[in-house]
C-alpha cells in the first residue's frame, strides 16, 4: 500500500478506466447483437497501432499515452494516463471515444458504444467469455463453480472506474477510508443497470459473485484503520481463485482460502509461493483497491453527458482536507453497515429515503469541496455539469436507472440511443456554447 506515486502531482492525479459495449445495430437503430471479440480486434487494428504484450491480451495505444484493452465478452476498456486534474482527464476520455467512434465508424458493419452498467439489450447466454489468455478461461471456470454471476460480470457489465492518489502518510488513510465508506452512495447515485431486481444490477452481480473477496475487508468494517493489516487479512480470507503454473493456469476451488494453502500447503500445488501471493492479490475485487492508489470501483459505466458527475465528486471528497473530514464524520457511525447499505443501494439507489439523505450531504460536501480545487483542476462547466446532474437526479430521488429503465419499456432502440450518445472535449463542448 504505497503512500504515493513517484512524481504525483501535490494535490493529486487522476486516472480513468470506461468500459464500454461495441453493439451492432440494424435498421433505425435497433440492437443487433454484440460484436464478437475477433470483430472488435479486427476493426481496431486498422484503426489503432497494437501495444506489445507478453500474457495474449491484445492492447491498442492511443496518442494522448492511454490504452485500449478488451474485456472477456468483448467490451472494450479506456485505460487513461494519470493526468494532473478532472478536466485532463476527462477530455483524455472524450479524446479516446473519438477515436473508438472513429474505427468503428469505418467498419463494415453499423456499430454503437453503448455505456451503461450492464447489457439491457442482449441475454447473458449469448455473449461467452473469449479472452483465451491463461487468467480468463480459469478464472470463469473458478466462478462458474460459485454460481452464475461470473458470467454476468465477466462479459455483461462495464464500469468507469475512478483512480486518485493515495497521497502521503499523513493523508493516505483518510482517503482509503473514505473512499470505502461512500461505495454504497456511489452505487445509488450512479447506477446505470436495471434489472427486475433493482436499479443496479452490475452491483448487485458483484454482490453475489464471491463474497471472500467482493465488497468490504472484514478488518475495516470491524473498525480497523491500518490498510496493511486490512488487506492481509482480506488476502488470507479469500478463497484462491487460480493458480499460475508454466504454460498456464488452472482455477481454485470455492472453501480452499489462500490463508489454508499457506499454512497447510495442498497435495497438487504444494506451498504458496511470493508470486503466488502477488498474484492472489490482483483477483481481489472490494469496492476500493488500494494499489499505490486508490482504485475505485463502484461506479456504473455513464453515457457520456454524465461522466464528469463521479469524477468531479471523487475528486473533491479525496483531495479536498474540509470535504474528507465532513464525509468521514457523516459516514462514520455507518461503517458496519456498509454491506447492508450496498445492498439496498444496489435495489433501489436514491429512493430510498435513508440513502437519499446521507447522499445529498456528501455530495453538497463533495461539489464544495471539488470548488475548492481550482480551474486548473477542474473546469467551470465540469463542475456545473456535476451540479445540473445532482439536480436532475439525485435531489429527486432518482438515478440514471431510471431513464434507462424509461426507454426500455418505450424500446430497446430508445435505451440504446440513450446509452450511446457522442462525447465532446471541454474545448468543443465551450464553442458550441457560444
Amino acid at each position: 500500500c504505497v503512500p504515493q506515486r513517484p512524481g504525483a502531482p501535490a494535490l493529486g492525479g487522476v486516472g480513468l478506466e470506461l468500459e464500454v459495449f461495441p453493439v451492432a445495430v440494424g435498421d433505425g437503430g435497433a440492437p443487433a447483437g454484440r460484436l464478437r471479440l475477433s470483430e472488435t480486434v479486427a476493426v481496431l487494428d486498422t484503426a489503432v497501432p497494437r501495444s506489445a504484450t507478453g500474457d495474449g491480451v491484445p492492447r491498442w495505444s492511443l496518442p494522448g499515452g492511454g490504452r485500449l484493452v478488451p474485456e472477456p465478452g468483448g467490451q472494450v476498456e479506456h485505460v487513461t494516463p494519470v493526468h494532473r486534474g478532472v478536466g485532463a482527464a476527462l477530455d483524455d476520455l472524450a479524446a479516446g471515444a473519438a477515436v473508438l467512434a472513429a474505427a468503428f465508424g469505418s467498419g463494415r458493419r453499423q456499430v454503437v458504444l453503448a455505456s451503461a452498467g450492464l447489457d439491457v439489450w442482449h441475454p447473458v447466454a449469448s455473449v461467452a467469455q473469449q479472452l483465451a489468455a491463461a487468467r480468463y478461461p480459469a478464472m470463469a471456470a473458478y466462478l462458474a463453480r460459485r454460481g452464475p454471476m461470473g458470467r454476468v460480470m465477466m462479459c455483461h457489465t462495464c464500469a468507469l472506474q475512478v483512480n486518485l492518489d493515495l497521497g502521503p502518510p499523513a493523508v493516505a488513510v483518510e482517503r482509503w477510508r473514505v473512499a470505502l465508506l461512500v461505495a454504497p452512495l456511489l452505487v445509488a447515485t450512479f447506477a446505470a443497470s436495471p434489472v427486475p431486481a433493482g436499479l443496479n444490477g452490475r452491483s448487485l452481480a458483484w454482490q453475489a459473485l464471491d463474497p471472500t473477496r467482493t465488497g468490504f475487508p472484514r478488518r475495516f468494517l470491524a473498525g480497523d484503520d491500518d490498510p496493511v493489516a486490512v488487506i492481509a487479512d482480506a488476502a488470507l480470507a479469500a478463497d484462491v481463485m487460480l493458480v499460475r503454473r508454466p504454460g498456464g493456469a488452472v482455477p481454485g476451488r470455492p472453501g480452499w482460502r489462500f490463508g489454508s494453502w499457506l499454512r497447510d500447503g495442498d497435495a497438487e500445488h504444494g506451498r504458496p509461493t511470493a508470486d503466488d501471493l502477488d498474484y492472489h492479490l490482483t483477483t481481489l475485487f472490494h469496492e476500493v483497491r488500494a494499489r499505490g492508489f486508490l482504485e475505485v470501483r463502484s461506479v456504473d459505466a455513464l453515457p457520456a453527458r454524465w461522466r464528469a458527475a463521479p469524477v468531479t465528486l471523487l475528486a473533491g471528497l479525496v483531495y479536498d482536507d474540509r470535504a474528507r473530514h465532513a464525509v468521514l464524520s457523516l459516514l462514520e457511525r455507518h461503517r458496519r453497515r456498509l454491506p447492508q447499505l450496498l445492498a439496498r443501494a444496489a435495489v433501489s439507489g436514491v429512493a430510498d429515503p435513508a440513502l437519499c439523505a446521507l447522499t445529498v450531504e456528501a455530495w453538497s460536501f463533495a461539489l464544495a469541496g471539488a470548488g475548492r480545487l481550482g480551474p486548473g483542476y477542474l473546469a467551470p462547466s465540469q463542475l456545473r455539469a456535476t451540479e445540473a446532474f445532482l439536480e436532475r437526479f439525485t435531489l429527486r430521488g432518482r438515478c440514471p436507472a431510471d431513464e434507462l429503465r424509461a426507454c426500455l419499456t418505450e424500446s430497446a432502440t430508445a435505451a440504446l440511443a440513450w446509452a450511446s450518445d457522442p462525447l465532446e472535449t471541454a474545448a468543443a463542448t465551450a464553442e458550441r456554447s457560444r
